[in-house]
């Protein structure tokens, strides 16, 4: 057990004086760098001046002349001080009379034709005084190491020795603790101390911390070790020997300040108490914190804050942690103590306005505009809010809680409204209000009254303190947008407002309330030179809660119309207010749009009428896509922007067109099944035709288009496929071509071709050929399907029957077709894909066909294909093999 405390002790004396040598060195470091760098730059003067050469930079050399003879050259010195403006009334001396005598007499300049110049040898480098670096330096720190671990092991042998007990041991170490305290007192009165310039001057703080090493150790280990006395009474001794070192760094310097604010931190933990409530030491904690704020304000060390802020939020959270029943005030009234000491601690600073940069995104500037006061206020502050916002996370979110944000909301509006410098503690406060509401497990009625009550106070403590501000823009995002988002997260949550005409009307009320609050801007500075942050808050503002209004109103998926119009909105104001938060903004609300709008669930199928085009769905999607495509011709000037609004628009329109085929299958219903092959027909038809109309229109503009042209090509595809795995699971139509086989593979045959025309036009000959092929293989398909109806029946059990002669025929007529076709527009594809085609019909004529007819059929088979081949052959030889007119040779090489 003993040795376990000699370990602890050395551990903590360690961990105490450890950081102390690296601050100390780490300064010691620098001085020295520093230093070297002085001498360095002193040394290269006087090699200069030794050398004859100008102490500064002289003018850029003038081309040189030939010596006339070997005689040194004497040179007047170079002038760098300002030069002397004569007087008007002083005539200029000629040029004849030579420059008048200096003062000091110059330094001479030989030319290097009088004087060659030895080459240079580097200078060596200065030996360190390694006697002086370790004598005054190293060895104070290992002096002071040494006597904390001497007084230890002397401890040590004497408990070895049986001369002490655990009593005597601590009392002996409290006394040696002391006696090396009042030894600090002592040396830093002595005059080779006080006159030291290097490690010597911090003999009186090594002593002084080794004795509080001792002490620490002493009060440990009546506590928790041995249970000399009460876990209370060995509290108090930590706490109080943390209070001695916290007045002995104000004797002796900075470096026991920072162990003595951890053990007083610490000091629940080293006590020997079994459990307890933390709650009932927080008051201790305010204590600690409040004077180690005090010890910042008046020795300037401002790096402490940072430890104050661990440590109050430490313990802060841990409280947070606990089940107890007073939780939440205890929490709430700790948090808030917090926050007002911070508030207090920078308040001197804060009275200065914020100067924040125009047009700046890093988050970092802001940073970079604060005092050290100023910061550590913030992050008070921040804490406060963190830790109400885990109480009421974990406990339940009462009424408690609820007052609890309300006091430190309240807080920072009013220290935003009395000091400018923490006017970015009001949109803090509005953030952490929508946070607290969003997460919180609040009931509904409380939940409903405690956003109307945000919406209303951020709304008009915004504005109205808004209007003594020099930086207008804080103030002005909590009270513009505090409001819409309030109203939207009552809505928003789980069993909230259900639509109801009132609520919508309160939306356009805020809307009303920002747009006047606009307007009054709009009359003080009509162009919004001065303000533009608070005028384009409160513009956006108007814009959230117009759009927020239909959704309140109607509810459902309402919501992403309404960001759309947010989109445009924003999209507007850009066009007077050209700010880079309007068009990140634009952006996002097109994403959150495009997001609310194809989210799964996001129509109520109960919701839409069963007219077909004319319902709901599609007015709501109608409105979005012309908002974000309106928007776009905004952003004309702006790439990225106007892609983005471009590309919300086609996955709009995409989305839309699945819906609406869905709905029209389903006879009215989005529950209703898939409808087979008219429903994948739809799809092919409707999606092929959009890639066809990009091609011909679009497809060269931008790459998104590009983009969304492959993908209706893929997805157009992909229901051709759907389509033909459903051919022969139920009726197709009793009718030659007017049937269901034509709307799914002869319409999107003719699409598909049409697509490979529009893909020539723009150049793109290798995508035209494969879409020109894919057309022909469906037209093909779409050929035989149409034989297998007509002698098959319209349920098409039967693909190849006693009817199977009859696709010879079909195809070589479809052969023909084909060739006609491109021999008329003298394109080579259609041509070859006939032969391919007639080669099939006469493989099939002579392997199949020979085998199963009979007789006159078999006869008249022949004779067909006979005739047919001759006759092609007749045509390509008139129409294909001669040479064409003039000009067509050029468009038949190059078209495929």
């Amino acid at each position: 057990m003993e040795g376990f405390v000699l370990l602890g002790l050395l551990l903590l004396g360690w961990i105490i004086i450890g950081p102390i040598l690296g601050i100390v060195a780490l300064n010691k470091a620098n001085r020295l760098a520093r230093e070297i760098e002085v001498t360095r730059a002193q040394l290269f003067l006087l090699r200069r001046y030794v050398d004859g050469e100008p102490l500064e930079d002289p003018a850029p050399p003038t081309p040189p002349t030939a010596p006339t003879n070997t005689a040194p050259v004497w040179t007047a010195p170079v002038e760098t001080s300002v030069p002397v403006t004569r007087p008007q009334t002083e005539t200029p001396p000629p040029s004849t009379t030579p420059p008048p005598e200096p003062e000091t007499p110059p330094r001479p300049v030989f030319s290097e034709a009088a004087k060659p110049v030895p080459p240079r040898t580097p200078d060596p480098k200065p030996s360190r005084d390694w006697e002086r670096l370790i004598a005054a330096n190293w060895m104070v720190w290992a002096g002071g190491l040494a006597l904390a671990l001497g007084g230890l092991f002397l401890v040590r042998a004497a408990i070895d020795a049986g001369y002490f007990g655990p009593l005597q041991r601590t009392i002996a170490a409290a006394f040696l603790g002391g006696g090396l305290i009042a030894s600090a007192f002592r040396a830093a009165t002595l005059e080779t101390v006080i006159k030291a310039e290097n490690a010597v001057r911090y003999v009186p703080q090594v002593i002084a911390g080794a004795g509080l090493v001792a002490l620490y150790g002493s009060a440990i280990a009546a506590g928790l070790i041995y249970q000399f006395v009460s876990p209370l009474t060995a509290f108090v001794c930590i706490a109080g020997i943390s209070a001695l070192g916290v007045g002995l760094s104000m004797r002796f310097g900075p470096m026991l300040a920072a162990p003595s604010l951890i053990g007083a931190y610490a000091a629940p933990l080293l006590t020997g108490a079994e459990g307890g409530s933390v709650l009932s030491v927080l008051p201790y904690f305010a204590i600690v914190t409040a004077g180690g704020l005090a010890l910042v304000r008046l020795s300037g060390w401002r790096w402490l804050t940072w430890l104050l802020v661990a440590g109050a939020g430490f313990w802060g959270l841990v409280a947070a942690a606990s089940d107890e029943v007073v939780t939440p005030i205890a929490i709430g009234a700790y948090a808030t103590s917090l926050a007002v000491m911070g508030l207090f601690f920078g308040g001197k600073d804060a009275k200065r306005d914020l100067v924040l940069p125009k047009n700046a995104i890093d988050p970092t500037y802001i940073v970079a505009g604060f005092s050290s006061s100023q910061l550590a206020a913030h992050m008070f502050w921040i804490l406060a809010g963190g830790l109400i916002f885990v109480t009421g996370l974990s406990s339940g979110a009462g009424p408690v809680d609820a007052g609890s944000l309300a006091l430190i909301s309240g807080l920072g509006l009013f220290v935003a409204w009395q000091r400018p410098g923490y006017a970015l503690i009001a949109p803090l406060a509005g953030a952490l209000t929508l946070i607290c509401l969003s997460l919180w497990a609040i009931a509904q009625p409380p939940l409903v009254w405690a956003c109307l009550a945000s919406a209303l106070s951020f709304g008009l403590a915004g504005t109205v303190s808004m209007r003594r501000q020099t930086l207008r823009t804080p103030m002005a995002l909590s009270g513009a947008l505090v409001p819409p988002a309030a109203l939207f997260i009552a809505f928003w949550r789980e069993g909230g407002l259900e639509p109801h005409f009132g609520w919508g009307l309160a939306a356009l009320f805020t809307a009303l309330l920002a747009s006047s609050v606009l307007e009054q801007l709009r009359r003080e500075d009509p162009e919004f030179k001065q303000y533009p942050g608070a005028a384009a808050s409160y513009a956006l503002g108007a814009l959230l809660s117009l759009a927020l209004a239909p959704f309140l109103v109607f509810g459902g998926f309402w919501l992403g119309s309404s960001m759309a119009i947010v989109a445009l909105g924003i999209a507007v104001i850009y066009q007077r207010f050209e700010l880079s938060v309007l068009r990140f903004g634009a952006m996002a609300a097109t994403a959150l749009a495009v997001g609310l709008l194809v989210r799964p669930g996001m129509i109520d199928p109960g919701s839409v009428s069963e007219v077909p085009i004319w319902n709901s769905m599609t007015l709501g999607f109608g409105i979005a896509i012309a908002a974000l495509f309106v928007g776009s011709r905004l952003f004309a000037d702006r790439q990225q922007e106007r892609q983005a609004f471009e590309a919300g628009a086609l996955i709009l329109v995409f989305v839309l067109i699945a819906l609406t085929i869905w709905h029209i299958a389903g006879e009215g219903s989005l529950n209703g099944p898939f409808a087979g092959m008219g429903e994948a027909s739809a799809y092919a038809i409707a999606y092929i035709g959009m890639a066809a109309s990009f091609a011909w229109r679009l497809s060269n503009k931008a790459w998104l288009f590009r983009l969304a042209e492959y993908v209706a090509a893929a997805i157009g595809v992909g229901a051709i496929l759907v389509a033909l795995s459903d051919v022969g699971r139920g009726p197709v139509g009793t009718m030659p071509v007017v049937n269901l086989l034509t709307v799914a593979f002869a319409m999107p045959a003719i699409l598909l071709a049409a697509y490979g025309a529009g893909l020539r036009r723009v150049a793109r000959p290798q995508e035209g050929l494969l879409a020109s092929c894919g057309a022909m293989f469906i037209g093909f398909l779409w050929i035989s399907f149409e034989t297998a109806r007509g002698f098959g029946g319209p349920n098409m059990q039967v693909f190849y029957g006693d009817f199977g002669w009859a696709y010879s025929p079909a195809w070589i007529g479809y052969a023909v077709g084909l060739l006609l076709w491109g021999t008329y527009r003298q394109r080579r594809s259609p041509r070859y894909a006939s032969l391919a085609i007639l080669l099939v019909a006469l493989a099939k004529v002579f392997l199949i066909d020979m085998a199963a007819l009979e007789g006159a059929a078999r006869a008249g088979s022949f004779i067909g294909l006979g005739a047919s081949l001759i006759a092609i052959a007749l045509f390509y030889q008139r129409f294909v093999f001669n040479t064409p007119p003039a000009g067509a040779s050029e468009r038949s090489s190059t078209e495929v």
